[in-house]
């Protein structure tokens, strides 16, 4: 009996490891829905703040370099851009939603991206474009809050402000190719949001009520 229940030790040893993977891979399938939640909860509420972002960005950027924009209303746009119209702290609050959420946005989306094999129209465009604006959407909020903070409570170098924005808007690239870079990136986003709304099912809910 003794050697028996010796003999099933090694056995039971066996069985715990190979549920190891099994283990992985349902936590796995587990925390990936909840990720698509938060995701598909958490989008509706930035695409409004988002969007006027982004306009406003792509407003001003390419305005001065192929419209001839005047100051004042560069100025204009600018405030809105960074939610100045706010206040000082609502412009702070507002700027920092914004490029955390969109942060969140990107962390929650990366984590579905590859693991998506849905075959819908909307949902491989969005797909495709997260994949390939990831870092440069990365770099645009992280820089954009940093330089907030930055300028708002460290009085950073001119030279620390400057590198922040030329990363922010692409100006590394040289002034000829910096538009073009926030269009694509500036284009490529509203795509994103746009087919991100859809993909919520919100309009499908709403006409569902409605009919």
């Amino acid at each position: 009996m003794a050697a028996a229940a010796g003999a099933n030790v090694p056995f039971a040893g066996r069985v715990a490891d190979v549920d190891e993977p099994a283990r992985a891979v349902s936590e796995s399938r587990t925390m990936n829905p909840a990720f698509r939640k938060f995701h598909r909860l958490l989008a509706p509420w930035l695409f409004l703040p988002l969007l006027v972002t982004v306009i406003t960005g792509m407003a001003y950027r390419l305005g001065r370099a192929w419209f001839e924009l005047g100051k004042v209303t560069g100025s204009t746009i600018l405030h809105i851009h960074v939610g100045e119209w706010l206040g000082k702290w609502g412009s702070l609050a507002y700027v920092t939603i914004t490029a955390l959420g969109l942060l969140a946005l990107i962390a929650t989306g990366a984590t579905m991206i590859l693991k998506s094999r849905s075959k819908l129209p909307q949902r491989r465009i969005h797909r495709v474009l997260g994949l390939i604006l990831l870092l440069p959407l990365t770099a645009t909020a992280v820089t954009g809050l940093a330089y907030r903070i930055g300028e708002q409570f460290f009085h950073m170098p001119d030279a620390t402000e400057d590198l922040l924005m030329k990363i922010h808007q692409g100006s590394w690239l040289g002034k000829p190719f910096t538009p073009f870079y926030v269009l694509l990136l500036g284009a490529g986003l509203l795509v994103l949001l746009f087919t991100g709304l859809q993909m919520t099912g919100l309009f499908r809910r709403k006409s569902n009520h409605l009919a």
